[in-house]
């Protein structure tokens, strides 16, 4: 097995190993200092933001910049980096750092093989092959979610995988090549799997062929985007008297093992030459099962899977319609038939198929695998019908069959797909249960595009839990797998995520970076409604960075998009967000009409989800103050009134119903107005959001300052001066405080930061006055 080892400079750092090398001596440094070098270095094609790399080597939020700081002096120390060069590690400001120094990855020294067999692997059987329950489950939760990655750094165990590449096929121009190239790597794939060898899923090497354009793929390509470092290339040709078919064995760049064997068909051919490279290899070949022992059955059901494989979707529907009744009329072509209705979204025929799978009784092993199969397919038409509690149901019946199985990507699918549903309903501890064990089931299954996926919702459910750093870090590392595997549209998706969880940290110039990221990918983007949500994304971060006629433009192109109307709440969240920028243009009586036509329908049952209580929450305390600004101050009070009654149990409640109140009693009841946001204060500290804590500062310290209070508000603005150079809101009240304190230096300084933030933004008339004020 081979270990990553990186050379830079005079130093040599193998990551397996844990060494760090300096002109062949073993140098001593701290773990973290490691892991922090480690990561700069994986990723050094990019800046590395402060709170991604926080979380990436302490693994949590709550980490000061001078923790961080210490650390990197160490880091620099450690590697001769000091003084003013930076030749290895660049300082980014006001980001974070980036890696470089140039560097190259080499070998280390192989684990010897014996001549006859490759290393053991875990002994995983046959994955069924269901291809479509992750996919089509989370068809289902887009639409449901719509709005809403820790990277992992390579297993050691990760480089045991093996890949089996699309097969080539000769002569080139052969008319059955379109689907065989696919079919036969994938029943390649199977025998090995089913004697216990790990393999990568099929799927994740056909997103990669498919998104490169190419039929074959390159070596370093496969590991790029998979881990893999073994490798089973086979060519199968048509001869005079059949086809015959070649395969081989690569590692470490050499050709390890080759077979040869012949049949009257590419599926003949290719089976007998993978069995005979198994018995080379010291493995016995599993039992043919029924479908396998059918060859007509057999070549039929390999060329549907392989349309399947390839995503085209009107070639295996035709192939479906084709084939033989008896195979159409059996469970293996029913259960095809229920696949593609799935993941073409015909989810009234999906459910009638999969329904017509379970009415038979399990009774082999292989049945139990169909069945489960059945199961989770079914979870998703349920669940779009509304039934969440059904969904999860039929998946629970498919894990309790996996459990006693060995199937572990079927069994992460199932877990991954249970897991989401628990989240939209708001369960999240057994969310986070559910996801960790589907991430131990896929990494078994060394499923790395679906362990990327996977990943993603645990960044969501890091981010309603508020831990947006963490989020940040794992939405980054699934960017990164994605952009590998050449997958656009899963590139976008993470990427606009990320950019969600850099504007909930307060970066707004970070998250216009990370779009930038996406640029050269748009145009590869071929699906309405996730261009529609990246669009989405890109007008917040607009408007956050003050550019708010492009953002206002977009917001209202989305309006008329049809696909903002596929996504529940997303127009009322679009409503919203041109509310906001209509109370800050001074159109108060604007927003308020919009805010409250936008918060009428998040109050509806649908939204009830807490992966909108942060949208609601904005929301309602936008309404508030646009009234208030308008002149309605009944309509505001009663409105107040009814979001502390009607606050849902999401824990960052209680930082804007408390911030409603005092805002509302402030000036007339200052006492009670200090109680609220005090309690909102305290509710937005346990919430460690730093969106929550700017919302709630802003408004109390400003109030303070407004009411002569300068020592309350200097205690409460300096919660928030750490991010007065990148949030606008925050170097608005700095300078309001150094004004205050009669700090002229400080105030201009504060100045000079704020004119670079605003953008099309209005200097505050009280502050610009003061700036023109000679000294």
């Amino acid at each position: 097995m081979s270990r990553p080892v990186y050379r830079f400079a005079s130093f040599r750092l193998d990551v397996a190993a844990r060494e760090l090398r300096g002109d062949g001596v073993l140098l001593n440094v701290s773990p973290k200092v490691f892991d922090g070098l480690v990561w700069l270095i994986e990723h050094r094609d990019r800046a590395i933001g402060r709170d991604e790399l926080i979380a990436a080597i302490w693994g949590r939020a709550d980490v000061t910049d001078a923790q961080l700081g210490q650390l990197m002096r160490k880091l620099r120390r450690a590697v001769g980096d000091e003084g003013e060069g930076q030749s290895l590690v660049r300082t980014v400001p006001r980001f974070g750092y980036r890696w470089v120094a140039e560097t190259r990855l080499e070998p280390a020294a192989a684990t010897p093989v014996a001549a006859d067999t490759p290393p053991a692997a875990p002994a995983v059987p046959a994955k069924p092959r269901r291809r479509w329950a992750m996919a089509g489950i989370a068809a289902v939760l887009l639409a449901a979610i719509g709005l809403a990655w820790w990277q992992t750094r390579r297993d050691a165990h990760e480089n045991d995988v093996i890949a089996v590449l699309p097969v080539a096929i000769e002569p080139a121009g052969e008319r059955e090549s379109a689907w065989l190239r696919l079919g036969l790597m994938d029943q390649l794939a199977e025998e090995l799997r089913r004697a216990g060898l790990r393999v990568v899923p099929s799927d994740n090497i056909a997103t990669a062929a498919r998104n490169d354009g190419t039929a074959l793929l390159g070596e370093e390509r496969v590991t790029a985007a998979t881990g893999a470092r073994r490798f089973v290339a086979a060519t199968t040709r048509r001869m005079a008297s059949g086809w015959v078919s070649r395969i081989e064995w690569r590692e470490e760049g050499r050709v390890r093992r080759e077979v040869e064997a012949s049949a009257d068909s590419a599926v003949g051919a290719t089976r007998k030459a993978s069995r005979q490279l198994l018995l080379a290899l010291g493995r016995p070949p599993a039992a043919l099962g029924a479908e396998q022992g059918d060859a007509a059955a057999a070549q039929w059901l390999e060329r549907i899977d392989a349309l399947l494989l390839d995503t085209d979707f009107p070639a295996a529907r035709a192939a479906l319609a084709s084939a033989p009744e008896a195979l159409r009329r059996s469970v293996a072509g029913q259960l095809r038939q229920a696949d593609l209705e799935l993941a073409t979204q015909r989810m009234a025929e999906a459910r009638q198929g999969y329904v017509a799978v379970l009415a038979h009784e399990p009774a082999t092993e292989i049945d139990a695998l169909t069945r489960a199969r059945a199961l989770i397919g079914v979870a998703g038409p349920v669940a779009q019908e509304g039934d969440l509690a059904g969904a999860r149901q039929h998946l629970s019946s498919a894990i309790g069959i996996l459990d006693a199985l060995n199937a572990p990507q079927l069994l992460g699918e199932a877990l991954y797909g249970r897991g989401m549903f628990a989240l939209v309903q708001g369960d999240l501890d057994h969310a986070e249960a559910d996801f960790s064990q589907a991430r131990i089931a896929l990494e078994l299954a060394g499923a790395s595009l679906q362990l990327a996926r996977l990943q993603g919702q645990q960044a969501n459910l890091l981010a309603v839990r508020h831990r947006h750093a963490e989020a940040l870090a794992l939405w980054s590392g699934a960017a990164d797998r994605f952009e590998r595997f050449g997958d656009a549209e899963a590139f976008i998706d993470a990427l606009g995520n990320a950019a969600t969880e850099q504007l909930s940290l307060l970066q707004p110039q970070s998250a216009q970076a990370t779009l930038q990221r996406a640029d050269a990918w748009l145009a590869r983007l071929d699906h309405p409604l996730s261009d529609a949500l990246f669009r989405f994304v890109a007008a917040r971060v607009l408007a956050q960075n003050g550019r708010l006629q492009a953002a206002r433009e977009q917001f209202e192109a989305l309006l008329t998009d049809t696909a903002t109307g596929q996504v529940s709440g997303m127009a009322a969240t679009v409503g919203l967000e041109l509310a906001r920028l209509d109370l800050a243009g001074g159109n108060a009586a604007a927003a308020a009409r919009r805010a409250d036509a936008a918060m009428t329908r998040l109050q509806q049952p649908d939204l009830a989800s807490p992966l909108y209580a942060r949208i609601r929450h904005d929301g309602w305390l936008l309404l508030i103050r646009a009234l208030r600004s308008a002149g309605d101050g009944p309509r505001a009070a009663q409105e107040t009134q009814r979001f502390l009654a009607q606050a849902d149990a999401d824990e960052a409640a209680p930082v804007y119903t408390h911030l409603a109140d005092a805002e509302l009693q402030w000036p007339g009841n200052r006492v009670a107005a200090v109680r609220a946001y005090e309690a909102s204060l305290a509710a937005a500290r346990r919430s460690g959001a730093p969106g929550d804590m700017a919302e709630v500062v802003v408004s109390y310290a400003q109030a303070l300052l407004a009411a002569g209070d300068i020592d309350a508000a200097t205690r409460i603005a300096g919660q928030t001066s750490a991010w007065a150079t990148q949030d606008f809101a925050c170097a608005v009240l700095q300078a309001r405080l150094y004004l205050a304190l009669q700090q002229r230096d400080a105030f201009a300084r504060a100045m000079a930061s704020l004119r670079q933030l605003a953008g099309e933004r209005p200097l505050p008339p009280d502050l610009a006055a003061a700036a023109r004020t000679p000294r």
